[in-house]
Formats: C-alpha cells, sequence, structure tokens
C-alpha cells in the first residue's frame, strides 16, 4: 500500500545523467495515514499464526527469484550498480525472505521453573515499525528491516530512498501477490520532511534505519521523547590490514572487491588499508593491476563490472575527497579523476582511484569515502596498524590478511568494529549478526538474534489456583 499524494520528483539514471520517470512523493498527511493503516492491521497480524506468516515469506522468496531479471533490470537503472551486482542483489533479498521463514524462527513461549508457580517468557511484537532504507543497496537492506518484523507478528511502514523507489515497490508487490493482508506493509516516499514526521509519529514503536551517522543522531534525539526502540547501521570507514606474513595476492583481489563492488558505496566497503612495508610495494603493484582490468561504465552494457556514483552529488563528494588528498601529496597511482572515456561524460562516474603517501588528516581518511577510492598506508608493524585501523570514530567492519595466528587472535580480540574478516572477501551472511560500535550504530541486522530486536519479552507468573489451567 503506497501514500504518495504530494509532488512529482524526477529519477535520474546515473549511468546518463538523465530523467527517465517521474515517481510522486508522500506529504506528511500521508505519513499519518500510512502509520494508521499499519496501526489498524497489526491486532489481525500479530494473531496470525506463525505457520502463515512464515508461508507468505517463502511464498515471495519463490515469486521474487522468478522475476528475478526483471527486478534487477529497474534495480540497474535506478541506482547505477552493474546488471551483475543488481542481480545478485535480488538474489540476496530473496534470500532473506526464505531465511527467516525456517522453522529455527519458530515462535515459541518457554517455561521457567519457579516451585509451586507457573513461569513463562512470552515473546510479543513491538508493534509499528518504520523502516529506513538508503539507496545503495535497497532490496537487500530493506529485507533485512522488512523480514524479521513481519515474522515475528509487527507491522511495518517502509521508507525507500526517494531516488531508488521502484525495485522496492516490485518486492512489495509480490509480497501482498502472495498473501499478506492490507495494511501490513505501507509505504511512504519522501526527503527529510517525510523521514521526520514517520520518526515522531506517536504510533511507531519501532524505527531501523540505515544510513548516515549524523541523520542516526537526529533520529536518536526525535526517537527519546517517546523511548522508542531503535536499530541504527550507520556509516563506516573500514580498515583492510594487510600483514608481511600474508597470501599478497588474494589481498589485493579482496580489496579491489571491495572497495570497488557497487562503486565503493557501501557501509562495509574496504575504506582504508595498512600494509606492511615490507609487502607494500608488492601490493600496491597488484591492486593497481586489478584496477586496470576493471571495466568501468553502463551497468547494462555486457562486461561492465563497475558503474557510475548513484548521484551527481555523491560523485562530488568523492571527488572533493581524492581532490583534498592530493593537496595534502598524496601519490595517484590509479585515477584520481573522472574517467577519460568521453561516452561516460554525462554519467555520474569517478574512475577507480588508488592514493599513497595519504597523511592521517587527509578528508578520505577521517570521512566515509562512499566512492571508488581508496588509500593505502605503509605500516612498521601489525600492532602500528591495529592502532591507526582504530583511530577512527567508525566501527563498522574490518578484515586482516595474514598468515600468522597470533595476528589474527590479535585482530578479533583488538580491532573496534562490529564484524572481522580473517583471509576472506568482506561480506555479511544472513547466520550472523551485523551491526557496528561507536559512531557506526547499535542493534544488530541479520543473524538469529536479530529477532530480539523487534519483539518485546514478557514474563508472566501465574499462581497455583490456575496452574492446572491451559494458558
Amino acid at each position: 500500500m503506497q501514500f504518495t499524494n504530494g509532488e512529482e520528483f524526477p529519477l535520474i539514471d546515473p549511468a546518463l545523467g538523465t530523467p527517465f520517470r517521474t515517481v510522486r512523493l508522500s506529504t506528511v498527511d500521508d505519513v499519518g495515514v500510512a502509520v494508521d493503516h499499519a496501526r489498524r492491521a497489526l491486532p489481525a497480524w500479530s494473531r496470525t499464526s506463525w505457520d502463515e506468516r512464515a508461508a507468505i515469506l517463502k511464498r515471495t522468496a519463490d515469486a521474487i527469484r522468478a522475476s528475478a531479471s526483471e527486478i534487477a533490470a529497474v534495480l540497474t537503472q535506478e541506482q547505477g550498480k552493474p546488471l551483475k551486482e543488481a542481480n545478485i542483489e535480488v538474489k540476496r533479498c530473496a534470500d532473506t525472505f526464505e531465511f527467516y521463514a525456517s522453522e529455527r524462527f519458530r515462535e515459541s513461549t518457554e517455561q521457567r521453573e519457579i516451585p509451586g508457580k507457573l513461569a513463562v517468557v512470552k515473546p510479543r511484537p513491538i508493534g509499528v515499525v518504520a523502516a529506513i532504507v538508503p539507496w545503495n543497496f535497497p532490496l537487500t537492506l530493506l529485507a533485512n528491516k522488512l523480514v524479521p518484523a513481519l515474522i515475528t507478528g509487527n507491522t511495518v511502514v517502509a521508507k525507500p530512498a526517494q531516488t531508488t523507489p521502484l525495485a522496492t515497490r516490485m518486492v512489495l508487490d509480490r509480497l501482498y501477490e502472495c498473501g499478506l493482508p492490507d495494511g501490513v506493509v505501507t509505504t511512504v516516499l519522501g526527503a527529510a520532511e517525510v523521514g521526520r514526521a514517520l520518526v515522531a509519529h506517536p504510533d511507531v514503536a519501532m524505527v531501523s534505519f540505515t544510513g548516515s551517522t549524523q541523520t542516526g543522531r537526529a533520529i536518536m534525539a526525535a526517537a527519546a521523547p517517546r523511548v522508542k526502540r531503535l536499530a541504527l547501521e550507520l556509516g563506516g570507514s573500514d580498515p583492510l590490514i594487510v600483514d608481511e606474513s600474508a597470501d599478497v595476492a588474494g589481498a589485493a583481489k579482496a580489496a579491489a572487491v571491495g572497495r570497488f563492488f557497487n562503486a565503493g558505496q557501501a557501509c562495509i566497503a574496504v575504506k582504508r588499508i595498512f600494509v606492511h612495508e615490507a609487502v607494500a610495494d608488492e601490493f600496491i603493484d597488484l591492486l593497481a593491476a586489478r584496477i586496470d582490468r576493471l571495466p568501468v561504465g553502463d551497468g547494462r552494457t555486457p562486461g561492465v563490472l563497475m558503474g557510475p556514483q548513484h548521484t551527481e552529488s555523491q560523485r562530488q563528494v568523492t571527488l572533493r575527497q581524492i581532490r583534498d588528498a592530493i593537496a595534502r601529496g598524496a601519490t595517484v597511482v590509479r585515477g584520481g579523476g573522472v574517467p577519460d572515456d568521453p561516452a561516460l561524460a554525462n554519467g555520474f562516474f569517478v574512475a577507480p582511484t588508488l592514493l599513497t603517501d595519504v597523511p592521517d588528516d587527509a578528508a578520505i581518511m577521517t570521512e566515509e569515502c562512499f566512492g571508488p577510492a581508496v588509500p593505502v598506508v605503509r605500516v612498521t608493524s601489525f600492532d602500528e596498524a591495529i592502532e591507526r585501523a582504530n583511530a577512527s570514530e567508525f566501527g563498522l567492519g574490518s578484515t586482516v590478511w595474514t598468515r600468522s595466528r597470533e595476528n589474527a587472535l590479535k585482530a578479533i580480540e583488538c580491532l573496534d568494529a562490529g564484524y572481522t574478516w580473517i583471509n576472506d572477501i568482506g561480506t555479511d551472511h544472513d547466520i550472523l549478526p551485523f551491526g557496528g560500535v561507536k559512531q557506526s550504530g547499535f542493534g544488530k541486522e541479520r543473524g538469529f538474534e536479530v529477532v530480539d530486536e523487534y519483539r518485546e519479552l514478557k514474563s508472566v507468573v501465574v499462581g497455583d489456583s490456575l496452574l492446572g489451567e491451559s494458558l
């Protein structure tokens, strides 16, 4: 159910820099109507059996897979990522629908021992959940919030990014076609004014948000008067550490994938690289060679592996960070600006960029870089790498390449991050909780634990006069 009765908004194809259609945004009044529909749908949905809720999610997973190529094509046009990556995202979205419909998440009332009494812990839904989703992974990040909320009996008001609403609508259409009752999921679309109205609405019991740390702080402040439940997955400046014992070729591959997937527009993208000086030259050469083999262009073109930035404003932020590093003395190994190809002149492209000799106070080191540029810093020891990796306000993901068991264990214990990959390419998995520390937020997505974010646990004690009665 969509509530969009405001002004028209043009959607821009990032690869071409031109509008391809318009959508209608929501008004603040639309927010109230959407929340009211979700509130009124809550009692019936929360009483719906777990089996019925799971069956709807499973059917939706199948329906998404059946139309994956259609959804992926729309996602590429509105977001800019290559079709290969768009298809991966659609599959991940479907997998999440199926994962949380598994028996592992079946609800149960747990009985506990109190002599002479009946004591139980009963899970209950929180209520109406606001799911606020960014533009970089609009489907997987929607599913991360929506599906755990639904399987635990909550209703949801989803707010996709106003620049990427179309693939989201296609997924939600499949959900309703597969039997979701009216009002259980509603959608609003708009910028900050709409988001503020949604977060502050008195009937919204929880806000689940992925986006910038600055916006996360504003949501915390807006939610505070009513003490709302929050799950905030915020910014990151993820380090990758390579020690002198590492598989340097494997590390370079992990760095290339981790930095340039989705044109670097990922919270858990590799954003700062610390390499032991003994292997730094080899690593830089291998990473540069991978950049040389990285086809950049329109994501609908066969063979393209990196598309444009999502918006012109996002491109300008990335270019500012690159230019700032150069002005402070950084060496440009590859890239450093926009691509030379005249066929890409109208799109929002940034050449994949590799920088060395970057000072610690450069913007690309202190801010989150949400684009295809990465600094490589030489270090003299693993301890120095850990210290410099932790010298950030963020703490989302981290990656270490080493053949040293001692260094691996030290990284696990000492890195300030919610996720650490050892000798692996960084990607999150449904079975593991995902979330950050420090300014990267709190609360978890994915994993078995995420359902606890979306439910209350009610303790019940029954005296002996009712012990023989069924509850």
